[in-house]
């Protein structure tokens, strides 16, 4: 299958990793280094989006957000230019829903299909092949590309015909994610403040209903002195404002995002527009008065009775 990628940057990179060697790939992104990088292992580059399209069956997109996508499908030398009558668009930025449906009609009138089908996990599982996809669109335009997704990871979910609910689920998943995120690093700060330690809190959370995807991912990666995820603190927040506002259009109260949103803008406001997810840990330490990490040089942490 002739198939293109747009959008090489930390996750669209590992994905499409996935396509070399599998399919005619070819990729485009304004990291001319990261193209070039592709070109070496046997992908194509095109020098535009609409260069691309003409050249590819399918074209993915991983972008930063529903604006890029609209820019790269529908702006000078966009996709639209390029794309043939039959062609597939797969987007796997975490978008607007709404937006990306209105997305899908316009394409349609040119004879091209578009699914939606965003991404849930960490970079490991990218590179690893193992990450969740979740997609929706059109049964029989997703039953024409499923073997492509499954050359990306085998774990693909459909979640229905109507493009958008894939992001729409996203979302959903986006606002469980940082509700439990925040609120274990919340629980480790108090722990670690009354003289648990790190490791200690991490087997015990681990082995009690307390369990979490951070407790289990996050923490004994803190432990370790490790990086556990990369990802710009500025796209989290971007990811809970799309997610609080479906709710505000549906009339549905979301008290508990409001206040994970709240928190995670104070620290992009503190940290600064390049800041990543991670440096979170260290406003949640600086708040409570504490560190997830003993230090040999630093006092230890007293308990509190």
């Amino acid at each position: 299958m002739r198939v293109g990628y747009i959008g090489l940057g930390a996750m669209g990179g590992a994905l499409a990793r996935h396509l070399v060697g599998k399919h005619s790939l070819t990729v485009f992104d304004l990291n001319k280094s990261i193209v070039n990088d592709f070109c070496a292992q046997g992908a194509k580059s095109a020098s535009t989006c609409a260069e691309l399209a003409s050249d590819c069956d399918v074209v993915i997109l991983c972008l930063p957000r529903s604006s890029d996508v609209k820019q790269v499908l529908f702006g000078p030398e966009g996709l639209a230019q390029g794309l043939s009558a039959g062609a597939v668009v797969i987007d796997q930025t975490s978008g607007v829903p709404g937006e990306t449906y209105e997305f899908a009609q316009q394409l349609l009138k040119i004879g091209v299909s578009m699914l939606d089908a965003p991404v849930s996990g960490a970079i490991t599982t990218a590179s690893a092949g193992t990450i969740a996809i979740i997609a929706s669109g059109p049964s029989e335009v997703f039953k024409k590309v499923e073997a492509l997704l499954r050359d990306i990871s085998p774990n693909v979910f459909y979640c229905g015909a109507r493009v958008g609910n894939g992001q729409t689920m996203k979302s959903v998943n986006n606002l469980m994610n940082v509700g439990c995120r925040l609120a274990t690093l919340e629980t480790v700060a108090l722990g670690r403040k009354l003289g648990l330690s790190l490791e200690s809190l991490t087997e015990a959370l681990n082995h009690t209903a307390g369990r979490t995807y951070t407790s289990q991912g996050m923490l004994p990666n803190i432990a370790a002195g490790r990086q556990s995820t990369k990802f710009h603190l500025a796209l989290q927040v971007k990811d809970m404002n799309q997610a609080i506002m479906l709710g505000t259009v549906k009339g549905v109260p979301m008290p508990i995002a409001g206040v994970g949103r709240g928190l995670l803008q104070i620290g992009l406001n503190t940290l600064g527009p390049q800041s990543q997810l991670e440096e979170i840990i260290g406003l949640v330490e600086r708040m409570a008065g504490t560190s997830f990490v003993a230090s040999k040089d630093a006092p230890k942490d007293k308990e509190v009775s």
